[in-house]
């Protein structure tokens, strides 16, 4: 019995001290101090205990009672202490002023995308996605360019280097224009159709207020029958008046594309000067903003679409700089800047 006693308050003794906080605590007060707990359990058993020796046990009972009692006591308190010096640390004047958090809002590129895309859809276009890797056939080709075109010049477009594998060299390329969806959407649909294709080029070309190494654009093709060059001047006069305003001033001039015949170019006023004249717009006081046409017979027959009894015009939004003439910038170079101070304006 004395050897039973002693063992418990060790055992209680060394569980109380590696205690953590007072739920511990509590479960080795339970475990030991409760009705059915050890040491209340020897303690009923001294009465079986010779009568000559019961005192004796008694006392040490009673002290180790008492002991295992204090040890709790002194921990409990402890940890009430730990538990104030915390509260104290929490408790925070209520006349200071709070913290800001800042919230973070969408880069002028993006959002003017999802407004891009928003006007498209209300005049029922499908939005779609393609690779920024593609391939020459696709970029080039099956848009009616031939291989003597300057715009397959390494000065205008960065190839891949593919000698370390299968693919044929100059066969791969970092896309110039999201115009090359057209053809992998054209053989996946048969017409009427209509689609827009938002996304990331690249050129080799010198970087400076108007001009990037890397763009956003958005392609735009509508196929279907009886479409005529008017539907695209209605569609570019709409589009273009939602996304910047119903005074904003509009012009088309004529050019020439391989992929679209007729093609023409249109321009609006600059909105960093307002048609004064500026080194954003060469000093012309207008921005070109969205090349377009009627697309090519040729690309039309690359998809197995028949030219005779089908349509469309094409058009692709130079979304970079309609953002840079939509907030007023003066840079394109600003849009890629990482001073976080430019996106807070907008």
């Amino acid at each position: 019995m004395e050897q039973d006693l002693l063992k418990i308050k060790n055992d209680a003794s060394s569980l109380i001290i590696a205690a953590e906080d007072e739920r511990e605590l509590n479960q080795i007060k339970l475990d030991f101090l409760g009705k059915s707990g050890k040491l209340s359990h020897l303690v009923k058993g001294i009465k079986d205990v010779p009568e000559d020796r019961r005192p004796e046990i008694g006392k040490l009972a009673n002290e180790i009672l008492s002991s295992v009692e204090e040890l709790l006591d002194r921990r409990f308190t402890e940890f009430s202490g730990k538990k104030k010096e915390i509260l104290k640390k929490m408790v925070f004047d209520i006349s200071r002023p709070g913290i800001k958090i800042e919230i973070g809002h969408l880069h002028p590129v993006s959002q003017v995308i999802y407004d891009v895309v928003e006007v498209f859809k209300s005049l029922g276009y499908q939005a779609a996605d393609g690779p920024e890797i593609e391939t020459d056939y696709y970029n080039f080709e099956a848009l009616n360019i031939p291989r003597d075109h300057p715009a397959r010049d390494t000065q205008q477009t960065l190839y891949l280097d593919t000698r370390k594998s299968h693919v044929t060299p100059g066969e791969i390329i970092l896309r110039t224009q999201t115009s090359s969806m057209q053809g992998r959407v054209m053989e996946k649909i048969k017409p009427p159709i209509r689609v827009i294709v938002p996304g990331k080029n690249f050129r080799y070309e010198q970087v400076d207020a108007s001009h990037g190494f890397e763009f956003w654009q958005v392609e735009g093709f509508l196929v279907d029958t009886n479409v005529r060059l008017t539907d695209l001047f209605g569609t570019i006069d709409y589009v273009l008046r939602k996304l910047m305003g119903e005074k904003i001033k509009i012009k088309f001039a004529t050019t020439n594309f391989p992929f679209v015949e007729p093609g023409v170019d249109t321009y609006i006023e600059c909105a960093v000067c307002h048609g004064k004249g500026c080194s954003f717009c060469n000093n012309s006081g207008w921005s070109e903003i969205m090349p377009a046409g009627m697309i090519h017979p040729n690309v039309l027959k690359a998809v197995g679409y028949d030219s005779q009894k089908v349509s469309g015009f094409a058009f692709a939004i130079g979304l970079s700089r309609l953002v840079t003439l939509r907030y007023q910038m003066d840079d394109l170079r600003l849009l890629t800047n990482p001073d976080l101070r430019i996106l807070e304006q907008f």
